[in-house]
């Protein structure tokens, strides 16, 4: 039972390729689909994650949104976060308006302050704060950590979604 059944372990398939998920399709905006800050789009990605099943991968589809957030010289910089969010994987929001957020979420936002709340727990997350990597920083709620960030960049008039941070707990 010590012995591979598919012979010399370095041809065997599962060590061909890594564990790592791969997108299934990039996610494409044009920049002027945000003509302001704070405007936003939420979007559904798709990686393929490989399993060690008769399948042979899982196809799994991740709740996303894009925010154009302000900057002092009125250019364009975009944050990109999945929305899961980490505490029991409910499905969190952009919520634009201030107000909103300190009735609904027991948090007051500063003047301006945009942020993403969770609906399950009340977890608020600010997108021009962050962690020590990059994320946009937990200011209320049970949430653990931020979310997870999408990697992007911007190609031309593009904004293309590339894939999702990799990691576990952190």
């Amino acid at each position: 039972y010590l012995k591979p059944s598919s012979g010399p372990l370095a041809t065997m398939e599962i060590f061909k390729r890594p564990d790592k998920p791969s997108p299934v399709t990039e996610i494409v905006f044009s920049v002027t689909d945000f003509p302001t800050p704070w405007s936003f789009q939420y979007f559904m990605f798709q990686e393929s994650n490989r399993e060690y099943t008769s399948v042979g991968e899982q196809i799994k589809t991740i709740p996303g949104t894009i925010v154009r957030t302000p900057t002092a010289d009125g250019s364009a910089d975009f944050v990109v976060f999945s929305r899961v969010c980490p505490h029991l994987g409910c499905v969190f929001n952009f919520v634009p308006v201030e107000e909103e957020v300190a009735r609904g979420y027991n948090y007051a936002p500063p003047p301006g302050q945009k942020v993403f709340a969770c609906p399950c727990h009340l977890s608020v997350y600010d997108p021009m704060q962050t962690d020590s990597k990059g994320r946009g920083k937990v200011v209320s709620g049970p949430a653990p950590r931020s979310p997870f960030k999408f990697n992007f960049e911007i190609k031309g008039d593009q904004i293309v979604v590339k894939s999702l941070e990799s990691g576990g707990i952190s």
